[in-house]
């Protein structure tokens, strides 16, 4: 690949990312304002872009919106966040207020044995 076409790759890269961002906080403040199909749609919007242009999804989107119902998860209004320790296991348990669909996602992972 030449130097410019790989630049104007990248280039077109952040121009997605930026654009997926936009979409994705627009879509959490239309949630804030109780308008949750125009937050469904923004983030299908966004996940389209990012389908577009072959991105990986951004962690802001594989935390940040529920996998069951496609809404984004803001804490209190659409998201319950609670840290459950299990043994030698800490999780981040979230739970879609709207659709009630459990994620969990392993935070800290203590190791046991040899000093």
């Amino acid at each position: 690949m030449s130097g410019s076409k790989a630049k104007s790759r990248e280039l077109a890269r952040d121009v997605a990312l930026q654009a997926i961002r936009t979409l994705y906080l627009a879509a959490v403040d239309a949630v804030r304002r109780g308008d949750y199909e125009l937050a469904r749609r923004l983030v299908a919007e966004a996940d389209e872009t990012r389908r577009v242009m072959r991105l990986r999804k951004p962690r802001f989107l594989r935390r940040g919106v529920c996998r069951n119902c496609s809404l984004p998860l803001v804490p209190g209004v659409t998201a319950r966040y609670r840290l459950v320790r299990d043994g030698s296991v800490t999780r981040l348990v979230v739970t879609c207020l709207a659709c009630g669909y459990i994620h969990r996602h392993v935070l800290v992972q203590r190791r046991r044995g040899s000093r």
